[in-house]
């Protein structure tokens, strides 16, 4: 329901109420002004383009770390097999 209301305010303006209010705007502490700095660069570190070649990097560095850990667990299976050690229990 949308109702403008025309009618005079029940209280009158008070004269003393602006002189009330400071001469000067506030103004943020430098703590203040150092975090929102903070934020502003961290949110815009983490908004930076991906770099396509450090993901390959990192993707290779992956794949050869699953190997030789695929390649050391069958090792340990191979001695545990060979000297009748059941590989699960170990781990």
């Amino acid at each position: 329901m949308n109702t403008i209301h025309l009618s005079v305010s029940a209280h009158p303006p008070q004269p003393g109420v602006l002189s009330a209010l400071p001469a000067r705007t506030p103004r943020t502490s430098p703590a203040d002004r150092l975090a929102m700095w903070l934020g502003l660069r961290l949110l815009l570190w983490s908004t930076r383009p991906i770099d396509q070649a450090e993901v390959q990097r990192l993707h290779e560095r992956r794949r050869i770390a699953a190997a030789a850990r695929a390649e050391h667990d069958a090792a340990l299976s191979r001695s545990a097999a060979r000297y009748g050690i059941h590989w699960t229990n170990i781990r």
